[in-house]
C-alpha cells in the first residue's frame, strides 16, 4: 500500500539539538501536506508547548497528539479530539508514594504544570515548556480531575530505573511508563501512547497502520515506530527506538525527516 499518513516526533526527530526547525525541513513538510499526505505531528510535549512548533511548520489545522498521546488537539483551532489522564485518586497514591520515596515529582493538568515546591527541575527543564509551574504545597497531593501525565526527572539512569521498577511494581496494572528522553520517567494512563493515539486518527479517515509512515527517536516513540508499516529512527536515536523502527534514517541535525519525506515527492 501507499502511504497516506506521516506522524513526526518532535524533539530529538525533527528538531535540531537548538530547538529549531530547519527551512528545508519546513519547505519539504508542507509540500507532502500539499500533495496530499495526512501530516501528524505526535511529541511527548504538553499541548501549548507543542503547539509553538507546530506553528513554525504553517500546516493549517492539523492533529497534533502530545503527552505521548494522552490528548490530541487540532492546531489552528485548539480543539480537543482526545483527552485522557490519570483518575484523581489514582494519581494522588503515585504522589504520595513518590512523596514516601523522596522523589520529586511534576504533574500536568488542564495543560497546566503543577509541583509541590520549587526543587530546580522547573528552571533545568524549562526548554521543553512553555509556562511555568505553580506551586500547591500540601493541595498537590489532592487532584480534583484528570492528571494528564505524572513525571520524574533525574539525571542519573540508575536513579531512573530505581523510580520505574517501583512505579511498575505497585501501579503497573494501571500505568504505563517510559522514558521519553534527557532526564525524564512519564507515567500516563494504561494503554495510552502515541501508536493508539494515530490508530484513533487513522480509524476515522480508513486508514491502515501500512499506510503510515512514522519518526521517532527515543522509548515513547516505541508503539508507534511498531505500528506503522513504515518507520524510521533518526541516527542519534536511543537503542530502544532503533529495534523498533523498520529502518533508520540521518539524524535531526541532519534533517533526516525531512530527506526521507522528500523520497515520497520524486
Amino acid at each position: 500500500m501507499s502511504i497516506r499518513m506521516i506522524a513526526i516526533d518532535l524533539d530529538g526527530t525533527l528538531l535540531h539539538d537548538d530547538m529549531t526547525i530547519s527551512a528545508y525541513s519546513r519547505s519539504v513538510i508542507r509540500r507532502a501536506l500539499a500533495r496530499g499526505f495526512k501530516i501528524v505531528v505526535a511529541t511527548g510535549r504538553m499541548w501549548d508547548s507543542a503547539k509553538i512548533k507546530v506553528d513554525l511548520l504553517d500546516l493549517g489545522n492539523v492533529p497534533v497528539i502530545c503527552y505521548t498521546g494522552s490528548w490530541i488537539m487540532m492546531s489552528e483551532t485548539g480543539e480537543p479530539v482526545l483527552q485522557q489522564g490519570l483518575a484523581p485518586e489514582l494519581a494522588s497514591h503515585i504522589l504520595y508514594f513518590a512523596k514516601e520515596k523522596g522523589w520529586g515529582t511534576t504533574i500536568f493538568m488542564d495543560d497546566q504544570i503543577y509541583m509541590e515546591k520549587p526543587d530546580g527541575t522547573e528552571i533545568k527543564y524549562q526548554k521543553y515548556r512553555s509556562k511555568k509551574p505553580q506551586f500547591l504545597g500540601d493541595q498537590f497531593f489532592h487532584p480534583h480531575r484528570l492528571v494528564t501525565r505524572v513525571i520524574f526527572a533525574d539525571p542519573v539512569i540508575e536513579k531512573r530505573m530505581i523510580i520505574r521498577k517501583a512505579i511498575e511494581e505497585k501501579f503497573g496494572n494501571e500505568v504505563d511508563i517510559v522514558f521519553p528522553g534527557d532526564d525524564f520517567v512519564d507515567v500516563h494512563k494504561k494503554g495510552v501512547n502515541k501508536a493508539q493515539a494515530v490508530r484513533y486518527l487513522c480509524e476515522k479517515e480508513g486508514i491502515g497502520p501500512d499506510e503510515i509512515l512514522a519518526f521517532g527517536n527515543t522509548e515513547n516513540d516505541v508503539p508507534l515506530l511498531k505500528y506503522a508499516g513504515r518507520s524510521f529512527a533518526v541516527s542519534n536515536a536511543d537503542e530502544v527506538a532503533k529495534k523498533a523502527a523498520k529502518g533508520i534514517c540521518l539524524s535531526n541535525e541532519e534533517d533526516g525527516v525531512a530527506k526521507e519525506i522528500e523520497k515520497l515527492l520524486s
